[in-house]
């Protein structure tokens, strides 16, 4: 017996300028040399493994190169060989279908695709097996014969990204797996033993840990609506805080994550809040805005009614694109606590939205989705006008409104974008209540 860890495998593409460790297993106490080679550049390295037959190899960075070849043996007789190694950049995409929905599940974009492949020699995917949570996967060239089977959304990213570094090979990692909950993506002492994907720890031992303890360039987390349509919605902001905590624990360092803010499913119209595809979107803005080194992309306004695979993966794909270089560059740029709306100020006939001013906002069309609640009337649509100089909007809100709130449904309608096509993010606001005394006095000119 003898087996390497899940991202060690031929074709494979490796963090470039971080030190790694190469981890198997194999019978105990073997002696064991790997080789590492690349034209006139050798690196070997000798150990043996433990009496449980475990054994890692700590290998010094690499700049940005490839193709390496790898070989390992032990007493001069060659155990297995990789080729095709390359150091770049290595992104990780986990969660559940969304992320690896194949192009094949989209013709249109899948023949679009087809006609425009080029030479994408500096670009592979990994893809999961599709059908056995704990078989390894294979990494695929952008290519005829397998664009086929690339997740879409990874496609679409790889057509919109660019590298900090020039010329360098980009690994996209697609470890996700359909309909998952986020119990099975979070450590569990019996995860290692879990024969279903779904059972708690199971697709973190099998699918992320691997991983997670190697280096990478970020996160991306891309889950959300198994929990949204259960009966644990409410929480859900506490599971994922949990999750982070963990997948960074044992990942030793406060990675990157690109969080995506699940799209709309079902039917839109007046406010939901207590809705799970509601509650799951608000727990997501909140980790974003509170967790270091954390940025919320959000698919919101990407839904459709009646499938929960919307086929928007473009635009999704171009929004992490646009992110993710600010994220990586010290979190500069557009934070999610840029993407929100603060209540400023009311009167008895109107309400008040300041924007965050860092961006620049347009609408097309009417600006709508603004709601109000009364407790004469409940929930009704609220007109608002954008003020773009000042960075306003002005929603007619009647006297005895307690509540205002933004893209709070379950298919929300979004329609703020920033000038880069970014949307604001749903919100919900209190309003402040008029006594008797000042609503008997008229309080329009008096802004509270």
């Amino acid at each position: 017996m003898f087996r390497l860890s899940a991202p060690w495998s031929s074709g494979a593409v490796l963090q470039h300028s971080k030190s790694l460790r190469l981890c198997g297993q194999t019978t105990s106490d073997m002696p064991l040399t790997m080789v590492l080679q690349r034209d006139q550049a050798c690196i070997t390295l000798s150990g043996y493994s433990d009496s449980a037959g475990a054994f890692g190899f700590a290998i010094d960075a690499l700049p940005p190169s490839g193709p390496w070849t790898l070989r390992i043996s032990t007493d001069g007789s060659q155990l297995i060989q990789l080729d095709d190694l390359w150091f770049g950049e290595l992104l990780l995409f986990a969660g559940q279908s969304n992320v690896g929905w194949p192009l094949a599940r989209y013709p249109e974009q899948l023949s679009a695709a087809m006609t425009q492949l080029q030479n994408h020699q500096r670009l592979r995917c990994y893809q999961s097996a599709p059908t056995d949570f704990q078989a390894p996967g294979q990494w695929l060239a952008l290519s005829p014969e397998h664009c086929v089977r690339w997740p879409a959304l990874l496609y679409h990213f790889s057509q919109c990204y660019q590298p900090a570094e020039t010329d360098v090979m980009l690994g996209l990692v697609d470890i996700s797996w359909p309909g998952s909950a986020i119990d099975a993506w979070t450590e569990h002492a019996d995860g290692s033993n879990a024969t279903q994907a779904w059972l708690s720890g199971a697709l973190f031992a099998a699918r992320l840990k691997p991983w997670l303890q190697q280096p990478f360039s970020a996160l991306v987390w891309y889950q959300g609506e198994q929990n949204a349509m259960g009966k644990d919605a409410a929480h859900y902001g506490d599971k994922l805080q949990h999750w982070l905590h963990n997948c960074r624990q044992v990942a030793g360092w406060e990675f990157p994550l690109l969080l995506v803010q699940i799209a709309g499913f079902g039917q839109s119209g007046l406010p939901q809040l207590q809705h799970g595809f509601v509650l799951v979107r608000q727990a997501q803005q909140y980790i974003a805005a509170t967790a270091h080194q954390v940025m919320l992309v959000s698919a919101a306004d990407l839904g459709a009614e009646d499938d929960i695979h919307p086929p928007f993966k473009a635009e999704l794909a171009r929004r992490l694109a646009l992110q993710l270089p600010q994220l990586l560059d010290a979190g500069l740029g557009c934070r999610t606590s840029q993407l929100t709306a603060q209540l400023l100020e009311r009167n008895t006939t109107t309400a008040r939205l300041r924007l965050p001013q860092a961006c620049s906002w347009q609408h097309s069309g009417p600006l709508d989705g603004f709601f109000i609640h009364s407790p004469a009337v409940g929930w009704q649509s609220a007109p608002a006008v954008l003020h773009a100089a000042h960075h306003h909007v002005h929603i007619t809100v009647p006297a005895d409104a307690d509540t205002l709130c933004y893209g709070m449904s379950a298919r929300p309608h979004l329609t703020l974008y920033t000038a880069e096509g970014l949307p604001l993010l749903p919100g919900i606001w209190t309003l402040p209540v008029f006594t008797a005394t000042e609503l008997a006095g008229g309080a329009e000119s008096g802004w509270v």
